[in-house]
């Protein structure tokens, strides 16, 4: 069963909350980017401003427990030269939207992380409340 899944369509905002918490977090806005198969299907946020941090986040539309099998995905295109940076999702308990940030608490954190020639992903699950 789909509990969660975005295609980042006109109504996109009502879903998603740009966080608050620092005043000079960059903004997203919806592109396919430079390159896609179809520019209506392949919508997604696209970071808007260089070297600017970024936090937006959005609720399961309901709750789920202990899934048999949990799959989370998506997708990132680096369209230009970064020297530092990553792209991350977190499932996070309930949290006010408009304040989450780096420190926010969270079960699962995942995605691309570059610095320099270093390039990796991250994986992340917390155990026992770390």
């Amino acid at each position: 069963r789909r509990v969660h899944g975005e295609t980042f369509d006109s109504t996109w905002g009502d879903r998603w909350v740009q966080s608050k918490a620092k005043s000079d977090y960059g903004k997203y806005k919806v592109s396919a980017g430079k390159f896609y198969g179809d520019k209506e299907i392949n919508q997604g946020l696209q970071t808007s401003e260089d070297a600017k941090f970024y936090a937006i986040s959005s609720k399961f539309p309901e709750p789920f427990d202990s899934p048999d099998t949990l799959v989370i995905q998506f997708s990132v295109k680096h369209e230009q030269d970064i020297d530092c940076g990553g792209g991350y999702v977190k499932v996070a308990p309930d949290f006010d939207l408009e304040k989450f940030e780096g420190e926010t608490k969270y079960h699962i954190m995942f995605g691309p992380d570059i610095c320099g020639a270093t390039k990796k992903i991250h994986f992340i699950f917390e155990y026992k409340g770390q």
